[in-house]
């Protein structure tokens, strides 16, 4: 019998055992409700159904996989009981259609998520970042209840299918108001500037509580954005500074990666760069774009964590480089495309998102086919990359079928081009430097550095 064996309460092994095939169990009937309504043609909030199906299946494979990590643990049962309760909370927000029980929900799975991060105790590193992101937290709740009083004092109605309709004719003052409380909690929960630090201070919570984290509960401020729309369609200007703070979150986060030494830090940099795209893409309103967003990060960030440990110690196997030349025609030729479709008319809201996926992948089939690998080595790569091409297809096509309609273009078509070809540049740049192997500007390397550095939390480090 091991010491954390001996040392845990009576009945901890019960609850490991259970939280996992509970989680398990979940996603069945999750997934039950999904294929009964898509074969009777039922009605269903396909939203939350599939969201939760996300979070459920994140989750099982999450406690499936602490089951073994945190053997030694000196509180294992604590754990998987907040663990439990932090995926509950979660389901329980997604599929409400109250402003109640969504705010519930939202809260609980805040104070749960902020207890995980802290879970290691005895640490004064995981104490302070546990404080720093309740203090995070407290503030997005205080925006959402307020936001949520003023559409009731609006409306007079807790039903969320309700507000939507009632906003859409409503006060403009009050679009404004509720649509700037709501962007509050959704940035504070995807950890985007000003809110970030919380995420990257949150390296303390354990690995699987880190995969959640990013894989999962930070898109919460996505499903907070789409859930409620029509109210933010009614407040151009919020959405308009939304687009500006998910540009520079994104670009920000990727400048957090690029220098961080740690791996679980340089992945902390890469979501909230992705969550900013995803801000940015919502309040353009590419909501298919958003959602389908949502779930491919889930799934692969998750994965990117589970695996963080296998990389300390191993050498890391080095694939081609993007070819600088290929990304500068594929950029062109990306910009040609968006100036041809919004001259014609077809430009959809989903257009800076879809051309900036499609630019990517068209550049990495491109070095793959021309780099000096060997053929069978090619020809897998190439193989996967068409396999992941499909499996975006599809899902955006799902994603579209579960958020059918687009919102509301939000900028003019030479302000998208403008948009697009800011990320195109910033993509070219990036890649030529990294092909010439050329640093960054001392300054801009440190001032990165040190925004992905925490506060010291001893007297004697801050000496």
């Amino acid at each position: 019998m091991s010491l954390a064996q001996q040392t845990a309460p009576a009945g901890t092994g019960v609850i490991v055992r259970i939280v996992p095939a509970a989680l398990w169990a979940g996603l069945a009937i999750v997934t039950g409700q999904i294929v009964f309504a898509a074969m009777t043609s039922a009605q269903a909030d396909w939203l939350g159904l599939t969201l939760s199906a996300l979070t459920l299946f994140l989750g099982a494979v999450v406690a499936s996989y602490s089951s073994r990590y945190m053997r030694a643990d000196a509180a294992p049962g604590t754990f998987f009981v907040r663990l439990a309760g932090l995926v509950a909370s979660v389901v329980l927000f997604l599929n409400s259609q109250t402003l109640i029980g969504l705010a519930v929900g939202w809260i609980a799975s805040g104070l749960l998520l902020a207890a995980l991060i802290g879970h290691k105790g005895g640490w004064a590193e995981a104490r302070a970042a546990q404080r720093r992101t309740l203090r995070c937290f407290i503030a997005g709740d205080m925006a959402l209840l307020a936001a949520f009083g003023l559409v009731y004092l609006s409306t007079g109605t807790v039903k969320i299918a309700v507000i939507g309709t009632a906003f859409a004719a409503g006060a403009p003052a009050t679009a404004i108001a509720v649509s700037a409380l709501l962007l509050v909690a959704a940035l504070t929960r995807c950890a985007t500037p000003p809110f970030a630090q919380w995420l990257l201070s949150s390296m303390t919570a354990p690995t699987p509580v880190s995969a959640l984290m990013h894989a999962g509960m930070v898109n919460a401020g996505g499903f907070l954005l789409i859930r409620f729309a029509p109210v933010i369609e009614a407040a151009p200007a919020i959405r308009y500074a939304a687009v500006a703070l998910g540009f520079l979150a994104a670009i920000w986060g990727i400048g957090i990666m690029a220098v961080r030494p740690d791996i679980k830090r340089s992945l902390a940099g890469s979501t909230v760069s992705q969550m900013g795209f995803m801000i940015m893409s919502c309040s353009l309103g590419a909501y298919a774009a958003a959602l389908w967003h949502i779930l491919a990060h889930g799934l692969f960030k998750a994965w990117l964590f589970l695996n963080a440990g296998s990389a300390v110690g191993m050498r890391a196997e080095r694939l081609p480089a993007l070819e600088p030349r290929m990304v500068v025609a594929v950029a062109a030729i990306t910009l040609v495309a968006g100036s041809v479709m919004a001259a014609s008319g077809t430009a959809g809201t989903e257009m800076v998102p879809l051309l900036l996926a499609i630019a990517t992948g068209a550049a990495t089939m491109g070095t793959i086919v021309f780099a000096r690998i060997e053929i069978g080595s090619r020809m897998a790569l190439a193989g996967m990359l068409i396999v992941l091409a499909v499996v975006h297809t599809l899902g955006v096509g799902v994603a579209q079928a579960i958020v059918p309609a687009s919102g509301t273009a939000l900028l003019p078509a030479p302000y998208a081009i403008l948009l697009l070809a800011a990320f195109l540049g910033c993509w070219v740049w990036q890649m030529r430097r990294v092909a010439r192997q050329e640093s960054l500007p001392a300054q801009l390397y440190v001032r990165l550095l040190n925004l992905g550095n925490m506060p010291a939390t001893n007297a004697g480090d801050r000496s």
